[in-house]
């Protein structure tokens, strides 16, 4: 029974190695997590502390067969804010499965947060609640996967909308709603340099090109007015580029003269 754990592991390492179709379409990679120990602690009813003696065994379903083992300090960085399809956005189902002289205990949960001490992992359990003080032995942590990159345009994300892509896990990231009333270009170029949402302060007038993208998503991105908006790329000394919202079109305007604001940042 003290072995069972180890078990439920390897048949999941065979269970990757399997491969009984072959037309599974392969396009996205999604990561599951496997972390095992002897005992683990709840120390409250949403705490649940596990020991780290191994590295975190991590893998991919058929059709890719992919497996890797990861640090502690590799595998709670997911639930980072910064992190690119961070669990703090999307909490990840996991089973905990433990063994005990009445057989074996299986409980899912869903885990909102992880840190790290170097010697433990503490999980924080969304629900159900677990019993407080609780011992658990023979543990195994099965969490479901996240994929390589599942960003969206539209998907809010490091305090702001994403509008868009660049294929390569970066992007650019709209704030949800323009600044109250209209700014002439000077104060629009202080106020985005200025703005600030949570840990998130590199924000920026958006270039004539950005501001371009931006009105290409502005449905997907919401809160826009049909009207003009300020980019940072001048058009000459007295006058920088603006977009009208309605149709698209751009142009130079004088700077001391009103726009709607928009402020983007890069990630």
């Amino acid at each position: 029974m003290k072995k069972l754990s180890y078990l439920f592991l390897a048949l999941l390492i065979v269970a990757c190695s399997t491969d009984d179709n072959n037309n599974v379409d392969d396009t996205q990679v999604e990561w599951l997590y496997v972390h095992t120990a002897i005992e683990a602690n709840a120390t409250n009813s949403n705490t649940l502390v596990m020991p780290v003696t191994n590295d975190i065994f991590a893998f991919t379903d058929r059709p890719n067969r992919e497996h890797k083992y990861i640090s502690a300090e590799e595998f709670v960085s997911y639930w980072s804010e910064d992190a690119t399809n961070s669990f703090q956005f999307d909490p990840p189902n996991a089973v905990l499965t433990s063994v005990d002289d009445d057989g074996v205990a299986e409980v899912e949960v869903v885990i909102v947060d992880a840190s790290t001490d170097g010697d433990n992992i503490t999980y924080t359990i969304q629900n159900p609640k677990l019993t407080e003080n609780a011992t658990f032995e023979d543990v195994s942590l099965f969490v479901d996967g996240n994929g390589d990159n599942n960003l969206a345009i539209g998907q809010s994300y490091q305090g702001g909308i994403i509008f868009y892509l660049d294929g390569n896990g970066g992007g650019l990231i709209a704030a949800t709603a323009n600044h109250n009333g209209t700014l002439n270009w000077y104060d629009a170029m202080s106020y985005c340099a200025d703005y600030t949402v949570g840990q998130y302060d590199d924000w920026y007038l958006p270039s004539k090109d950005e501001l371009n993208q931006l009105y290409q998503q502005q449905t997907a991105i919401g809160g826009f007015e049909g009207d003009y908006y300020w980019s940072s790329t001048e058009y000459n000394n007295g006058n920088a580029w603006f977009q009208f919202f309605t149709n698209g079109s751009q142009s130079g305007y004088g700077k001391s003269n009103p726009c709607y604001v928009r402020a983007v940042r890069a990630f």
